[in-house]
C-alpha cells in the first residue's frame, strides 16, 4: 500500500470482474485483471490490461480480488492462488452482497413512487425462487404483486432462440428447482401476490388493462425480455419504471440486446446500475 492506496489485482476478466473494477471506491487501484484463458493475455478489459495470474502476482498486489460468485470457483481459485506463493489478502465479491446495489435502487424507486403516488401495481419478470420478489413485496406493501415465470426454468424454445444467435450458452431448465409455493412462503405480504406460471408473454393475458407503477425483468434470455418491454412499458404510469437485469451483462447478452433494440425504437437511455450483474432502469416520463 503506497500513500493510502491498496493495489489490487482482479482475478477474473469476465462480468462480475468488469462490474467490481468499476465499483472500487478512491482507495484502491486496480493493476490488471488476472484470467486462466490464455486467449485474454495481452488483450485489455475496460481498458485495463488482462494476464497470466502468475504475471499478475508479480506486480505485487496489496490484494487479489477472486471475480466470480461461485463458491466452487472461488474454492478452487483460492487454492491456486496459494499454490503459486501468493500469501496476502484475498478479497471476494460475494462480500460485496450486503451491499446490493440493485436492491438499494429499487427500495429509493419504490420510495419516490410512493411519495409521489404514481398509480399502478408492481411486478416481476424472471422470479426464480423469490429473493427479489420478497424485497419487491416489502417495499410495495398497499400494492398488487405480479409475478411471471415458467416456475421450471428456461423454455427450450427461447433457449434455442438464445444460443442460435450466439447471446448465451443458457440451457433448458437452467433455474429450475422453484415453485410457487415456495416464492409465496418468503413473500412478506403473500396475500398481494398473483402467480402467472407458465411460457411469457402467453401467460399476460390477464394483466392487459393492468396499470403497472414498477417492473422488475430480469428474464435473462432475449426472447422474453424483448416480449416484455412493449407490454410493460405501453402500461407503465408516467414516473413509472422497469428495473431490467443483465443490460450490461457478458453472461447473458441477449437481455441487452432486447433492451437496446427497444431504446433505439422509442428514443430512450437506459440509466446503467453497477450492482455486480449490469442492471438498468427505463423511467417514463
Amino acid at each position: 500500500m503506497k500513500n493510502g492506496t491498496c493495489f489490487v489485482v482482479l482475478f477474473g476478466a469476465g462480468q462480475i470482474g468488469a462490474m467490481v473494477s468499476r465499483l472500487m471506491g478512491p482507495g484502491y487501484r486496480v493493476l490488471c485483471f488476472a484470467d486462466n484463458q490464455p486467449a485474454k493475455w495481452g488483450t485489455a478489459l475496460l481498458g485495463i490490461p488482462i494476464l497470466p495470474l502468475q504475471e499478475g502476482l508479480a506486480l505485487a498486489p496489496d490484494c487479489v480480488c477472486l471475480c466470480v460468485l461461485d463458491e466452487e470457483r472461488s474454492s478452487a481459485m483460492e487454492g491456486q492462488l496459494r499454490s503459486e506463493g501468493y500469501a496476502g489478502a484475498i478479497l471476494r465479491p460475494n462480500d460485496l452482497q450486503i451491499f446490493d446495489a440493485r436492491a438499494a435502487t429499487m427500495r429509493l424507486l419504490a420510495e419516490q413512487i410512493c411519495e409521489a403516488n404514481i398509480p399502478g401495481d408492481a411486478a416481476e419478470l424472471g422470479v426464480f425462487r423469490g429473493g427479489f420478489a420478497a424485497l419487491i413485496n416489502a417495499a410495495f406493501p398497499d400494492r398488487r404483486l405480479h409475478l411471471f415465470d415458467t416456475f421450471e426454468g428456461f423454455s427450450e424454445a427461447d433457449v434455442a432462440l438464445e444460443r442460435g444467435l450466439g447471446f448465451s450458452r443458457a440451457k433448458a431448465g437452467d433455474f429450475g428447482g422453484t415453485s410457487t409455493d415456495l416464492v409465496r412462503q418468503k413473500l412478506p405480504f403473500p396475500g398481494q401476490a398473483a402467480f402467472y406460471p407458465g411460457h411469457f408473454p402467453e401467460t399476460f393475458g390477464p394483466c392487459e388493462d393492468t396499470v403497472f407503477a414498477f417492473v422488475s425483468i430480469d428474464a435473462d434470455l432475449y426472447a422474453p425480455t424483448a416480449a416484455a418491454l412493449p407490454l410493460f412499458w405501453d402500461r407503465l404510469s408516467p414516473g413509472g419504471v422497469l428495473l431490467i437485469h443483465d443490460v450490461n451483462s457478458t453472461q447473458f447478452g441477449g437481455a441487452g440486446q432486447a433492451v437496446r433494440a427497444f431504446c433505439r425504437e422509442r428514443r430512450l437511455l437506459p440509466m446503467p446500475v453497477c450492482d455486480l450483474h449490469g442492471s438498468a432502469v427505463l423511467r417514463k416520463n
